[in-house]
């Protein structure tokens, strides 16, 4: 008698490792469907309903392939979101508080302003040449450069060749430097 997934119990060592993916993955996929939809609520909706359709598939996806296979359903859930929109997105319009940027120096103490607002001026044009590549490219950057994933595992995501990931890449690079070159006055 086959079990469906409602009937189906994890073992314990198969749910081990769903909380640890969810312990390692949750900030990275949020940061990636944030950096795809360009809201914050919305990402955080779907990072939880890949890691819903995770579990209930655990009994279909090998433990190795937990992050591919959740990058590969947020990625799909974004782009659904994506194309529900009716405008076009203004990815990055609300950036995060000082506290919540990378960049930013803990001790404000013996920060210049003028390092701070370098800083600042700097993130923004990183964030808005990643906002300006196309959407195909844009994917194999986060996906590569932003979460480090091996070009393997975004193909995967991306449901491509590896070496159209790679050709998107490499393209999404050079947009990338042109952009930043260009918002970046030195």
């Amino acid at each position: 008698m086959a079990t469906s997934n409602a009937d189906y119990q994890p073992d314990p060592v198969t749910m081990v490792a769903y909380h640890r993916a969810l312990a390692e993955h949750a900030d990275s996929l949020k940061a990636y469907a944030t950096r795809l939809l360009g809201d914050p609520t919305a990402a955080e909706d779907v990072a939880q309903d890949a890691f819903l359709a995770l579990y209930r598939h655990l009994n279909q996806v090998p433990t190795a392939a937990f992050r591919p296979w959740l990058f590969r359903v947020a990625r799909n859930l974004c782009l659904d979101q994506l194309r529900r929109r009716k405008f076009k997105l203004s990815l990055f319009r609300d950036l995060q508080k000082d506290d919540d940027q990378p960049f930013t120096p803990t001790d404000r103490s013996s920060v210049r302003p003028d390092e701070v607002a370098e800083t600042r001026e700097a993130q923004e044009a990183i964030e808005q040449a990643i906002a300006e590549l196309p959407t195909k490219f844009r994917e194999a950057f986060l996906l590569c450069e932003v979460e480090g994933m091996s070009y393997e595992d975004a193909a995967a995501v991306m449901g491509c060749p590896v070496k159209t990931v790679s050709t998107r890449l490499f393209r999404a690079r050079q947009r990338f430097t042109s952009l930043v070159s260009r918002l970046i006055k030195v």
